[in-house]
């Protein structure tokens, strides 16, 4: 299987276009939800995509009695200034790919590999599946795919160990989309259907290769 450099627009829009609903209302509710709710539902969302399959993800302080620190608050709080960094993040482009950028990803693979805490699975730390869709969520869709296992097969990569491998994988992204781009003679954004163009391109590759697409 291949990404999406061999597919023509109508193509990739297909994909995008039959993206499982379920996961297109997660986002959509994360992106609209408050500060105040938004660790709550980052860590149900978490869940809800298996992000963490194996072990149990970390509660919320007002959960403090089931666990140690850290809680979701602290993970996100010590991610923030990293995530920072890649405001200006954008998978499609190669100009986005730094030793910076590579050092926050280094950071915040660290502080995700915490996410759970009880388990035994990956050692009862975070593998690149809950860290890349932490990530994901927490970036809005900048730093993306998600790199589950249908996203790996579909970009023939073997399984992720370490922060120089995300960045790796995420550099075989890029490289992807340009050539899908080059070959078509348009840019990402103008494959993506009308009602997603607002989104990143890392979300919508994610759209493009992940689970939810059909077909």
């Amino acid at each position: 299987m291949a990404g999406i450099a061999g597919l023509s627009v109508p193509q990739v829009h297909g994909r995008i276009e039959r993206f499982r609903q379920k996961y297109v209302d997660d986002w959509n509710e994360w992106l609209n939800v408050g500060d105040p709710d938004r660790p709550q539902l980052f860590r149900s969302i978490l869940n809800r995509w298996k992000a963490c399959r194996g072990n149990t993800i970390r509660h919320c302080r007002v959960h403090r009695h089931v666990h140690d620190y850290p809680y979701v608050e602290d993970l996100i709080l010590e991610a923030s200034r990293h995530l920072e960094m890649l405001s200006g993040f954008n998978v499609s482009k190669q100009i986005s790919f730094t030793a910076a950028t590579g050092e926050s990803l280094s950071r915040l693979w660290g502080i995700f590999r915490r996410l759970p805490y009880s388990g035994s699975a990956n050692g009862g730390f975070a593998a690149v599946v809950g860290i890349s869709k932490a990530v994901m969520l927490l970036s809005d869709g900048r730093v993306g795919p998600a790199f589950d296992s249908e996203v790996r097969k579909h970009l023939s990569i073997r399984k992720i160990e370490n922060a120089e491998e995300w960045f790796a994988a995420l550099q075989s992204v890029s490289v992807d989309i340009r050539a899908f781009e080059e070959a078509n003679g348009c840019s990402f954004v103008e494959a993506i259907p009308a009602k997603f163009s607002a989104l990143h391109a890392g979300r919508v590759y994610d759209m493009a290769l992940g689970p939810g697409a059909q077909g």
